[in-house]
């Protein structure tokens, strides 16, 4: 018995022993002393965490404040210049000229003096042709009009054959254009080309025919051009250069007393353009017609009071001589037939053309005419050649060009026909660069009618005849 209980003790110690270790492994999960711990580790690890966050956000901040897109604004009128385009062009040229006979000393030949055979030949060495010319250009704003100008020289504003380009520096062009591409319009103010005879002949020659069938040369002007399609339609006031003198008959004595002075108005040009690709030529091949014309009134603006008076006739001692007008109508044509020959020309009738290329073969429009006193003087005259590209660089060209006054408006004593046969070889050097030899033959008749009313038949005439060679170097930059 007691053995029984000894066992039921010991039996319930174990029990009581096993169940204070499974109480003692289960309570610190519940503890109250475990909550204590955790705050303690906790804390030290949210104050650092905090202050970090605290510390960038004031060097971010500054950083924007410097702004360094504000020098920008100062740098835009730079960006405005800078698309501002300008282009060097132009070209040396070395004339060398050898003539048959005399030429009055000129550079280049308009027309001959009577009898120019019977001189002594000559030999002429000149630069005066040399040209340099810019090309300007900028960008144009978005759906703005593009503005473009041209300035452009050479020297030979002197027909001297001494001068050599000294004191001949001649400006050629000098404009700005502004176009509006997106209606066809243009409009240019300046100096360029002549509306009328805008076509030119491939004659080397230093005067390009002036006096010999062409009209066109360069003034300064205000033009307005709109295209319609393929046809260009072009109109301009241009400087009125025909200044001369007041004619003034005096009454009561045969003597005649004249006053140098300019028009009042400026001249008026025109033209009509149509240009067709020549397909059957090549694809950069044009066929281009044109007709063009001027009007000019010759009214001279007086000088003085006394010049004002003689014009309006409140001077009874003296009469005023009225101004014949200046007028033209011009037709030219490049025709390609061809990709390698192309036939130009131009024809023109017109009165009183001294200020345009040397029309009137060079001859003041106050010349007094055979059939009236004071008439203006009028001429028929054009030009015709062919250009053709050759193999191995080389290119031949040839014409004749021709201006006649009308029998009826003939001076009395002077210049009544002019023309020249020219024929050229041309070898490129490079793809610009040429060396040309020319021949031509230029002939001028001279009349003398010398009685006012004198029948054409019974004038007496005279010729000048000259052979010229030329030879060319040009060279070309840009």
């Amino acid at each position: 018995m007691r053995t029984l209980n000894s066992l039921a003790t010991l039996s319930i110690a174990v029990l009581l022993a096993a169940n204070t270790t499974v109480l003692a492994q289960v309570a610190p999960a519940h503890a109250p002393a475990a909550p204590a711990v955790v705050p303690t580790v906790a804390a030290p690890e949210v104050v650092p965490v905090a202050e970090p966050v605290v510390a960038p956000a004031p060097v971010v901040v500054p950083e924007p404040a410097p702004v360094v897109a504000k020098p920008e604004p100062a740098a835009k009128p730079a960006a405005k210049a800078a698309p501002m385009k300008i282009s060097l062009y132009g070209f040396f040229q070395l004339n060398t000229i050898i003539e048959g006979g005399a030429n009055d000393n000129k550079a280049w030949s308009i027309f001959v003096p009577k009898k120019a055979e019977d001189g002594e030949g000559r030999i002429l060495l000149n630069v005066n042709q040399t040209r340099i010319g810019m090309n300007v250009s900028g960008e144009p704003k978005e759906g703005g009009p593009e503005v473009i100008g041209r300035f452009e020289v050479d020297w030979s504003n002197n027909n001297d054959r001494m001068n050599n380009g000294v004191g001949g520096l001649r400006i050629r062009q000098a404009f700005g254009q502004v176009k509006f591409n997106d209606i066809g319009l243009s409009l240019l103010l300046g100096q360029t080309s002549d509306l009328i005879g805008p076509l030119t002949a491939p004659s080397v020659n230093q005067g390009t025919l002036q006096g010999q069938g062409s009209l066109g040369t360069r003034r300064p002007m205000i033009r307005a051009a709109q295209a319609v399609g393929p046809v260009e339609i072009a109109a301009a006031l241009t400087d009125n250069r025909d200044a001369g003198p007041y004619v003034i008959k005096n009454k009561t004595t045969p003597t005649d007393s004249s006053t140098y002075t300019s028009p009042k108005y400026p001249a008026f040009q025109y033209s009509l353009k149509g240009k067709v690709p020549a397909s059957w030529a090549g694809e950069k091949q044009n066929l281009e017609l044109t007709f063009s014309g001027h009007y000019a009134s010759r009214e001279l603006a007086a000088n003085d009071s006394t010049t004002a008076a003689r014009k309006d006739g409140k001077d009874t001692n003296f009469t005023y001589q009225k101004q014949s007008t200046s007028w033209s109508y011009v037709g030219s044509l490049s025709l390609p037939i061809i990709s390698i020959v192309n036939l130009s020309g131009e024809f023109f009738y017109g009165q009183n053309l001294g200020s345009y290329s040397s029309g009137n073969i060079n001859q003041n429009a106050n010349t007094v005419t055979k059939n009236k006193t004071g008439a203006g003087l009028q001429s028929t005259g054009g030009w015709g050649a062919a250009n053709v590209k050759l193999p191995a660089s080389f290119a031949l060209a040839g014409g004749y060009g021709v201006e006649a006054i009308l029998k009826s408006r003939e001076p009395l004593n002077g210049r009544v026909k002019n023309q020249v046969i020219f024929s050229n070889l041309r070898y490129f050097v490079d793809d610009a660069a040429f060396i040309a030899f020319e021949y031509a033959n230029i002939l001028t008749r001279y009349a003398d009618n010398r009685t006012v009313g004198q029948p054409a038949g019974e004038r007496k005439t005279d010729n000048g005849k000259l052979n010229r060679y030329e030879l060319v170097f040009n060279y070309p930059f840009k």
